[in-house]
């Protein structure tokens, strides 16, 4: 209950972060970003409505539609990022910091791109394309990131034709610094091995398949300085389960050695929900 608890607090604040990020450097200079932000932009351009509310009533019935395949914790903290987000468009005034809009769109970028790692890292996202492109990776075998990127190319292209194309190239360097901010915080990779080296491989080991009902494989293994016995856990999960993961090594053997690296390929079976 604690765990969850500092998870919300610290996505609300993420997703206020992502609030003064647009509200400051980049709607009043027009720039938007890609995916249901972007098409949000657009609906209020024309319309006045309020970006925030746009966003929180196009997710909504994104979040039924990943309910399914993603899980109710996930699109729990989901969901309160999007309300947070929503409201704090809704109260930070939409007003320029900086005259320049290039420097508006790397800060803007910048900010953004952290908050949406930070969000990503503690196990929610901030909705849209992102529950768009989980689910249907997860139900058809389809690339997250193609997905996103096919979303987001088709709102630039919009904005393109709408704004002009100049206010169009600033858009993509925010959304450019927005992925490498993101990279920072948050792996970008879709898989990952975890190589674990415990001497509780019973527990861990039942205690990852429960988690994520993914497969675990131990192997023999001893300590070169000690020369104890010990067990080597591997195991490849989705970046999206990473914290959880780690959580429930910490609570099971906070002493395992644990080692997290980037897996370009899975060939086999993986389940991918």
């Amino acid at each position: 209950m604690f765990r969850l608890l500092f998870q919300m607090i610290i996505i609300g604040l993420c997703s206020i972060l992502f609030g003064f990020a647009f509200n400051t450097f980049l709607i009043p200079h027009q720039l938007t970003s890609g995916g249901v932000t972007g098409i949000a932009f657009f609906i209020h351009h024309f319309s006045h409505i309020n970006t925030g509310w746009i966003i929180l009533a196009i997710n909504i019935p994104l979040f039924l539609f990943g309910m399914k395949y993603l899980g109710k914790r996930f699109v729990l903290l989901t969901g309160f990022a999007v309300i947070v987000l929503s409201f704090s468009m809704k109260f930070i005034p939409i007003h320029a910091i900086s005259p320049d809009i290039l420097l508006s769109s790397i800060i803007g970028g910048a900010l953004y791109g952290i908050a949406v790692g930070i969000i990503i890292r503690l196990g929610g996202s901030t909705g849209g394309t992102d529950i768009i492109s989980l689910s249907l990776s997860k139900k058809k075998n389809i690339q997250v990131g193609f997905l996103n990127t096919c979303m987001n190319l088709l709102v630039v292209g919009i904005s393109g034709l709408i704004f002009g194309w100049n206010i169009t190239l600033y858009t993509i360097i925010a959304i450019y610094v927005a992925g490498r901010a993101v990279d920072m915080v948050y792996t970008t990779q879709n898989k990952l091995t975890i190589t674990i080296v415990t001497e509780k491989y019973e527990e861990l080991s039942e205690a990852l398949i429960r988690l994520h009902a993914r497969g675990v494989t131990i192997t023999d293994a001893e300590g070169a300085y000690t020369h104890k016995p010990k067990k080597v856990l591997t195991t490849v999960i989705t970046k999206f389960e990473l914290n959880e993961t780690k959580h429930t090594i910490r609570t099971v053997d906070p002493k395992a050695f644990v080692n997290i690296t980037q897996t370009l390929e899975v060939m086999g079976r993986f389940r991918k929900n």
